[in-house]
């Protein structure tokens, strides 16, 4: 049996294949994953959440948080109070329940 001495030889095996291309599925989250994320994170919290908490939690960039907590406020999913942290308004539990229902109906 030959010893594999490079990682471009383990490369060659079709199991590692295979199991790059089932991690590359997990790799990235799409945009309704990472809204559920933060109105989670933001309805978790009963007094606001702070940006740098939604980031941590949402596993998300600064710049990619300041985007989408922008585009939250502006559909009234969020609002911004005058402590500057954010709450989830009626309209985005409604839209949360409906991320999860979806999600569950997805895995049937």
């Amino acid at each position: 049996m030959k010893l594999i001495t490079k990682m471009g030889e383990l490369m060659n095996y079709p199991i590692c294949h295979f199991f790059n291309s089932f991690l590359n599925l997990f790799k990235h989250r799409d945009r309704i994953t990472i809204i559920g994320d933060i109105l989670k994170t933001v309805k978790n919290r009963k007094d606001g959440a702070k940006p740098s908490h939604i980031m941590q939690n949402a596993r998300l960039s600064y710049p990619q948080t300041k985007k989408y907590l922008s585009y939250l406020v502006s559909c009234g999913l969020l609002v911004v109070t005058e402590k500057r942290t954010y709450v989830i308004t009626e309209k985005g539990t409604r839209f949360l329940q409906l991320i999860e229902a979806y999600k569950i109906h997805t895995l049937r």
